[in-house]
């Protein structure tokens, strides 16, 4: 029931985003939003802060393997998950309960964080940092320039992907379609620049 209930939400938002129109005007989608705020405090339970925990040591785990395998020294490891990524992960969790208007964040909860995690900051961080485009400001401290300004051969693939993938005129998930394209072997930043680019 949660599932479904937090995909009709999820839905319903992304239908009054991109028409204005659904099941709940938005003023009562924010009465919605600022109730969860307000009535709702989701703790995580033994099993999200066992799956969380595990999860968090086996990611750390496999970047520092990857980095050691690919000649990578101690000056050059950038681990993308910190502290402070775990705290984020522990607060998207939370969001993702606090949606479904429950006290406790789930299992599924930490799966879906996780999930978001590896998709957004995974992927940019493997990305090349020798295919780097030329100008800008610097990228944060662990994430590479590529990740930051995709290059031009980065954005005419991914434009050359989304003008195969998309119909003039669709409607489209956005997030669905960057984790398509990552799945492919796209840069999901140049995936959503030239999504920005092109709708």
């Amino acid at each position: 029931r949660g599932s479904n209930s937090a995909a009709a939400i999820a839905e319903n938002a992304m239908r009054v985003a991109t028409t204005g129109v659904g099941e709940l005007d938005v003023p009562t989608m924010k009465k919605y939003i600022q109730y969860c705020k307000v009535k709702c405090s989701p703790r995580l339970s033994d099993e999200a802060g066992d799956i969380l925990a595990s999860s968090y040591v086996k990611i750390r785990d496999d970047v520092r393997k990857r980095v050691m395998e690919t000649g990578g020294g101690q000056a050059q490891m950038a681990i993308p998950i910190t502290v402070r990524q775990l705290e984020a992960l522990v607060r998207v969790s939370e969001s993702l309960a606090k949606m479904r208007l429950d006290t406790r964040v789930q299992g599924q909860d930490i799966a879906e964080a996780l999930r978001l995690f590896r998709v957004s900051t995974m992927n940019a961080n493997s990305a090349d940092p020798s295919q780097a485009g030329g100008g800008g400001s610097d990228p944060a401290p662990g994430v590479s320039m590529s990740a930051s300004l995709p290059s031009r051969d980065e954005l005419v693939r991914a434009e050359t992907f989304l003008r195969s993938r998309l119909a003039i005129g669709a409607v489209l998930n956005r997030q669905r379609v960057v984790e398509e394209a990552a799945a492919q072997g796209y840069g999901g930043v140049g995936v959503a620049r030239g999504l920005s680019i092109m709708v």
